[in-house]
């Protein structure tokens, strides 16, 4: 049995919202392993002078807890973080 858990972030980019996505799943997969999904639930855009400046997302991703972890209680360390 697996069991995965969500969290929610926010990225920009100056490029395009795929490029603020990709950045936030990067930034991610620095402190979490086995990651599985991202999720886009809002875009947004910021304009200055009539031209697209950055565009932002709030994202969910996903990730499988490691099997130890899955087991642990609600009142251990944060599950599914590298710790070094």
């Amino acid at each position: 049995m697996s069991v995965v858990k969500m969290i929610e972030l926010s990225s920009e980019s100056p490029e395009s919202w795929e490029e603020a996505t990709r950045q936030a799943v990067e930034r991610a997969s620095r402190t979490i392993r086995n990651i599985r999904a991202v999720w886009v639930k809002e875009f947004e855009a910021v304009v200055d002078g009539n031209t697209l400046t950055q565009f932002r997302v709030d994202v969910k991703i996903s990730f499988e807890l490691d099997k130890a972890q899955s087991v642990e209680t609600e009142d251990t360390a944060p599950q599914g973080l590298d710790h070094a």
